[in-house]
This record gives C-alpha cells, structure tokens and sequence, in this order.
C-alpha cells in the first residue's frame, strides 16, 4: 500500500480527543487548591496534602497496568474508557469528604481511585499518539501530554471560585461531573489507526539522528546500571517538582503572594509550554542532546529552588518568575525522559520500559509532597523543603553528565 492510499486525517481527530482525555487526568495537577480548606478541616497540612501523594505513586505504578491492558485488549477504548470511569467516580466520592471528615477517606477516593484512573489511561494514550504518527512521534506525544500538563490553568481557578463559592466537598461534585461529560464521549472517539498505516509512516521515523543498537526487553533493560541512573534521576529531579505542585497555592500564601491560584496556573502553562521546546532542543544538540539538556536544566532548577528559599520569593513578581522557571523544567523532564528511555532501549518496547522508568516519578511524588508537609508542619515555613529540591535537583541533572558517556555504548 502505498502513501496516496492512506487516509491519516483522522489522526488529527483523535489527538484532540486524546487532549481532552489528558486534560480529565491533568486536572488532578490543581490539587494545591484544595490544600488550605482540608488543612483548615483536618488541623495538618501533612493530611492534606498526602491524597495527592498518593495519586502520583498510584497513577505510575497503575500505569504498568494500563499499558499491558492496551497491549492485551488492542483497543484503545478500553483502557480510556475505564480510565475516565475511575477518574470521575474517584472525584464523586471525594465529595463527600466533609460528610466523612477522615483523610483516610480522600486518601482512597482520590488518591487511590482518581489515581488508578491517570494509570490506566496516560500511558495507553501516548502509545496512540505514536502509533498514529511513528514518523513526527515528538510532536504528537508533545500534544498529547501537553493537555495533561496545561489543564491545571483552567482547573485551578474554577476549582478556588468553586470552593469559595460551595465548599471543598462540592467543588470535588462538580469537578467529577466535569470530568465525566467530557472524558467519556472523547474516550469513545479515540481509535486505533490501521496497521498498514502505522506500517507505512514507522519508516520515516527511522531518519532520526538517534538510534539504538538494538530493543531491549524490560527484563533486559532492568539489568542495565543505566537504567537505575535513568530511573533516580527522575525521581530527584520530579520530585521537587511535585512537592511544588502539591504546595503551590499554600506556599504562595506563606509568602503573601496575591492571588495564589494565579501560581498554579503559571506553573502548568509553563509546565507545558516546556514540554515541545525541550525536545527540539534536546534533538537539535544531536546525539548526545538529551543528557546534556537534562544536565543544563536539571541545574538551572536546583538554582531557581535554592532563590524560591530566601526573601526574594516574597516580591509577587519574582515568585511568580521563579514559579514558571520550576513549571518549565519540570514538564521538560516529562517530555525528556520518555525520549531518553528510547535513545538507550529502543523504541520497540518503550511503552513498556518507561512505564518502569516512570515508577521513579510515582516514588517521588509519594515522597516529596509529605516531606514538604512534614516540614511545614514542624517548622512553619518552606525554606528547608526548598533547599533540599535544590540540592536533589542539581544531584539529579549531574548523573546525565555521566549518562552521556553511557550513551555511547547503545548507539549505532
């Protein structure tokens, strides 16, 4: 078959479908919100905070589960499907968090069910957008994962008005009932392409500058020390990140920055306005461009964590600087990592390898996000949570330095 034959509009049709499915799951990024009512209700910032740290560890673990259901069922409607299910009914549940008045509770409804819900739906969806364009994979996956990354700016302030306008436990309602009408009907137009299509383009995408020797298997890849350095470097470098997206609008408000909604939504546009620009550059540095970006920016992040802990973060217009800085480099980790997965094991099973890979983000977010409470709680403020991001961060960009010289042994 050859090019005049196939028919790929309707690939443009099911990306968006799957930015509105990312945008469903993204929304659980506006968590920070929530933080101040729940921390009011139950006297703790740690207890407030931990549902969201429960989430991330529960989305990346429940990710392997995602993708090995795509892989078993060949349909993409399944897992995207369930995945908007367990989202909406997570946030249903969660509504009645003031009725119930326990921690534990959200920590199951949310954390547990809207976080099973990110797994079984995120990494099936970036699968999809490879499969339909092999040939320009950055741009679609760039796309998709950028909706997860943006959905906080709309999120964010509707869920503040909400809350201030019917309280936490009905803002969790409405936000569910969201969910719901618009993740179900777009989890019933997303499709697979046909393989003679997918056939076709995958023969473009062998162009690219790097390739590896050979596929690793997840067996095989795990017994790689490489892969470990891969995998802590994610962890160091997200979890600073996300500890910041869990205290957003309660570390703007220590601080007396107006407006701290504003914060969360700086971060996620900047979180995912960093996800394309980072790949393109990583790709225009040539073969060896993604460690040395993840090193350069991954650096850049410990400096601007270390100038969020001193004074200068009490001026608004700094803060709010320093805040899309952290959104930037944090979603050019989420665009860089999946890239780097593939540039050291190929791009044959890496649904499956990054999915492992992506388990270091789910520990960080389980760590992060508490220890950061924890520190709040015990000595009122965010200045040693931020100086130890700093620390982790430049730690975590440092080992692609030596990355880059491993990379040399996988290339062709």
């Amino acid at each position: 078959m050859d090019g005049a034959s196939l028919n790929r509009s309707g690939g443009l049709k099911v990306l968006a479908a799957s930015v509105a499915v990312t945008s469903v799951l993204g929304n659980s990024y506006a968590y920070s919100v929530y933080v101040t009512p729940l921390a009011s209700l139950w006297g703790s910032t740690f207890w407030a905070s931990l549902p969201f740290s429960i989430l991330i560890a529960t989305f990346a673990f429940s990710s392997i589960i995602g993708g090995r259901l795509y892989a078993r069922k060949g349909n993409i409607r399944v897992p995207a499907l369930l995945s908007m299910v367990l989202t909406g009914g997570g946030l249903l549940l969660s509504s009645l968090v003031e009725a119930v008045s326990t921690p534990l509770w959200l920590a199951t409804t949310y954390g547990v069910v809207v976080g099973l819900g990110n797994g079984m739906g995120y990494v099936p969806i970036v699968a999809l957008a490879r499969k339909w364009y092999p040939d320009k994979a950055g741009f679609a996956t760039g796309v998709v994962i950028l909706g997860y990354g943006g959905s906080a700016l709309a999120f964010a302030p509707l869920k503040a008005l909400l809350i201030e306008l019917m309280g936490v436990g009905l803002t969790f309602a409405a936000v569910g009932l969201i969910s719901f009408t618009i993740g179900v009907p777009a989890a019933m137009v997303v499709r697979d392409p046909p393989q003679e299509l997918v056939n076709y383009f995958s023969r473009f995408a062998k162009k690219r500058a790097v390739i590896p020797k050979r596929d690793y298997k997840p067996g095989e890849a795990l017994k790689t020390p490489d892969f470990w350095l891969l995998w802590a470097s994610f962890m160091l470098t997200a979890g600073p990140g996300l500890m910041l997206i869990g205290h957003m609008a309660n570390l703007a408000a220590l601080n007396n920055i107006p407006s701290p909604p504003l914060a969360v939504s700086i971060f996620s546009v900047m979180n995912a306005l960093g996800r394309p620009p980072a790949g393109w550059v990583s790709d225009k540095l040539g073969r060896f461009g993604r460690p040395l970006t993840m090193t350069a920016f991954f650096t850049a992040q410990g400096l601007v964590f270390y100038a969020l802990s001193t004074p200068l973060a009490s001026i608004p217009w700094l803060f709010f600087f320093m805040v899309a800085a952290l959104g930037f480099f944090y979603g050019s980790g989420l665009a860089l990592f999946p890239a780097a997965t593939g540039d050291f094991f190929g791009l044959k099973h890496l649904s499956e390898n990054y999915s492992l890979i992506f388990i270091g983000w789910g520990l960080s977010g389980l760590l992060f996000p508490s220890l950061g409470s924890y520190i709040v709680d015990s000595t009122g403020g965010y200045e040693l949570a931020l100086l130890i991001s700093s620390i982790l961060s430049v730690a975590g960009g440092l080992v692609n330095l030596y990355l880059k010289k491993r990379l040399a042994l996988y290339l062709q």
